[in-house]
């Protein structure tokens, strides 16, 4: 049951004072959706003033740690050019969204933004607004700055400029298990071949590694499974040697997240800051589309949550399809978020926080390994970089 809380003011005789009565039942109404798994909640609705067919994933995110459930990102292999469906990344995921732009670096794909996946960092951030779960199991809409390095001393820290890609001529960059499994030399100029000596995650914390091997100039490697890379670019000058079997550390600090991510991915623009409208797609450097991108209507994908941060809303809304559902510009999908989800939720309340995701044909919602949302394209679902998922920890996806 969703209660509003309606007040009657009553006179009482004779002594001038005034009573405030708080009238529950007048203003309850039932819980508009049964949960599909423990706190979460799948609404469909279909609002005849866009006309407007939206789904939405309400997540009660106490209830739903108590029952096992947790988020977590999925990735395609866009190490080697691959992208997949979202149903696809969703596997036997309790429900899923699309999740961030991409684009393609050859002979690779991209994320535009940061993506975590179980406190391991897959890409560094851009200047975007990125949802986050620290491992406090706090949301975050923030645009994250990374700040990441090789300590070989107290006294001697290398900066690294890039990761999974490779250096500037000037830089270091840091190849995870999550880049390519085959390095060229275009990749690897000089650089130490490194074992992670402890758990790997590294968003927003500090792995110790073991060099294994340093790499003359212009080496070809195969990475083995859960090793490492740091490359340097040409010009890069290392005048503090190292060997096999030293020890190394490699940092990476996500301000202003305080905790270490244990899940994240990009997207953009912000759509609320704190209860208000503020679709920043100027700052993200999200303009240069901006008369077709911002202000017309298109499906649309997006995350928000509440403000005591203990509910999550995953959406869609369906667009393109004349008749049936037009889509929203960024001010509809923002002032639905921020003012109308109460009147569609069972927690009764709106968006507090807000975060566009990828939209267009990407936009997917998958609940229970089904499509629940019609995407737009004649070709039915889209291929995307990845997902954000609900899943069942206890159970195999």
């Amino acid at each position: 049951m969703v209660c509003n809380r309606r007040s009657l003011i009553v006179r009482w005789p004779g002594n001038g004072l005034v009573w405030l009565f708080l009238l529950g039942l007048a203003a309850c109404r039932s819980a508009t959706a049964p949960a599909i798994a423990p706190g979460v909640y799948h609404h469909q609705l279909n609002l005849p003033q866009g006309p407007w067919v939206i789904n939405v994933i309400e997540v009660d995110l106490p209830e739903a740690r108590e029952g096992g459930l947790s988020l977590r990102t999925a990735r395609a292999d866009l190490a080697h050019g691959v992208l997949e469906k979202t149903s696809a990344l969703a596997g036997k995921a309790i429900a899923a969204i699309n999740g961030d732009y991409f684009y393609k670096d050859e002979p690779v794909l991209r994320t535009a933004g940061l993506q975590v996946r179980q406190g391991q960092l897959l890409q560094f951030p851009q200047k975007r607004s990125v949802f986050a779960l620290d491992t406090e199991g706090q949301p975050l809409i923030e645009v994250f700055h990374f700040e990441a390095g090789l300590i070989q001393s107290p006294d001697q820290i290398l900066p690294i400029t890039a990761l999974n890609r490779r250096p500037a001529a000037n830089g270091l960059s840091l190849y995870t298990q999550f880049g390519p499994s085959y390095l060229d030399s275009s990749r690897a100029q000089i650089g130490y071949q490194l074992q992670p000596l402890t758990p790997t995650p590294l968003a927003n914390d500090t792995v110790t590694a073991r060099v294994v091997q340093v790499l003359p100039v212009n080496a070809d490697l195969a990475l083995a499974e859960g090793q490492w890379l740091v490359s340097a670019g040409v010009n890069y000058l290392n005048n503090t040697p190292l060997a096999p079997g030293d020890t190394v550390r490699i940092f990476c600090l996500l301000p202003p997240a305080l905790h270490p991510l244990q899940e994240g991915l990009g997207g953009g623009p912000r759509l609320l800051r704190d209860g208000e409208v503020s679709i920043e797609y100027e700052q993200e450097g999200l303009d240069r589309n901006a008369p077709k991108f911002v202000f017309e209507r298109h499906p649309r994908t997006a995350i928000g949550y509440t403000k005591d941060q203990e509910t999550l809303f995953l959406i869609t809304v369906d667009g393109r399809q004349p008749g049936y559902t037009e889509g929203m510009t960024l001010q509809e999908l923002a002032d639905f978020m921020g003012s109308k989800m109460a009147e569609y939720t069972n927690v009764g309340a709106n968006a507090y926080q807000a975060l566009n995701l990828d939209g267009g044909g990407s936009t997917t919602m998958v609940v229970h390994q089904q499509v629940v949302n019609r995407p737009s394209d004649e070709t039915g679902e889209r291929p995307v970089a990845n997902a954000l998922l609900v899943v069942d920890t206890t159970a195999t996806l």
